[in-house]
């Protein structure tokens, strides 16, 4: 199809969700309890220098739409919802590596938690 040449698209799923949404989505894809969330201000929180530099996620809020690839390929949809695949991510992905077994590093969690007062 020459109209997609040189395009971008967000391929995601039908369903929008937040953020707090996508993480009770995960525990649930993941078989694991509602999780107990916790906002905080990301600039009142400085993560340990040797974390990752992904901290904060995104600092705003976004949303990815489908609808121009749906506009520019008639007759595409997507062949699974939110849920099938977090679900098959989490089998064929995480647990499949091993990730669920492995060692998690809680520091900026705890920080977060004592810098909240959530953890009392």
């Amino acid at each position: 199809n020459p109209k997609v040449f040189k395009q971008v698209y967000n391929l995601s799923g039908n369903e929008f969700v937040t953020f707090d949404g996508m993480a009770k989505a995960c525990a649930e894809a993941a078989g694991a309890p509602e999780p107990k969330i916790i906002h905080f201000d990301a600039k009142k929180v400085k993560p340990p220098e040797d974390f990752p530099k992904a901290f904060p996620f995104r600092g705003m809020h976004f949303f990815a739409s489908i609808e121009k690839a749906k506009q520019d390929v008639p007759g595409w949809a997507p062949k699974y919802s939110l849920m099938e695949g977090l679900k098959s991510s989490y089998q064929q992905d995480y647990v499949a590596r091993g990730f669920d077994k492995a060692e998690v590093d809680y520091r900026t969690d705890d920080m977060i938690l004592e810098a909240t007062g959530a953890n009392a």
